[in-house]
């Protein structure tokens, strides 16, 4: 390669394109190119950013499913607890649930008397003195029941005596195959209320 004559025009003129190729690629590279990338990596950062947003936000819209079905359980549990602990004692529900029992253990009841009722701190005790005749099994199985209704309840102060008529009753039994009643039975049942906290 020789030496570049820069006395001819041609040599001039290409020189010329060359720097002007040159200054052209650092234009285009340093006013477009590069302000490209950049922006790009700021609008991929951008992107991230918002996708990290968008998941939390899913996320919390999943907790909110959750949390809307647990208020709507809570709420069938209060509900629940509502029946179980009412602001009043129901009594035509409680002679209800009593006589239906008493009925299915083949009990006779002698006597239903509601008793009054006792404040507690948080509670009401709600107290009824029953007598009943009965056999042993039938006695049983009306405890049983009882221990099933969807509220709380309590025996309490159980006697038992023997069946003055028993001796009849024996002899109706062998006579017809039925239970005999053998026992008068006396107790406590206690049901309860809540207690409204004061104001």
């Amino acid at each position: 390669m020789g030496n570049i004559d820069f006395k001819d025009k041609k040599n001039i003129y290409a020189i010329a394109v060359v720097l002007l190729i040159l200054a052209a690629a650092y234009c285009v590279y340093t006013y477009m190119w590069d302000p490209f990338v950049l922006e790009r990596e700021q609008l991929e950062r951008d992107l991230q950013s918002a996708q990290s947003e968008l998941d939390k936000i899913n996320a919390k819209k999943h907790r909110i499913a959750e949390l809307e079905l647990q208020l709507v359980q809570a709420e069938k549990d209060f509900e629940k607890l509502k029946e179980m602990f009412p602001e009043e004692e129901k009594v035509p529900l409680r002679l209800q649930d009593l006589y239906a029992v008493l009925r299915s253990s083949g009990v006779q009841i002698q006597r239903f008397n509601p008793e009054g009722r006792s404040e507690r701190e948080h509670y009401i005790e709600n107290r009824y003195s029953i007598a009943v005749n009965s056999g042993y099994h039938m006695l049983g199985y009306l405890f049983a029941e009882i221990a099933n209704f969807n509220y709380p309840t309590a025996i309490s102060n159980l006697r038992l005596n023997r069946y003055s008529g028993i001796t009849a009753e024996l002899q109706k039994a062998e006579t017809h195959g039925w239970t005999p009643i053998t026992m008068s039975v006396t107790f406590n049942l206690t049901t309860y209320t809540s207690k409204k906290a004061p104001k």
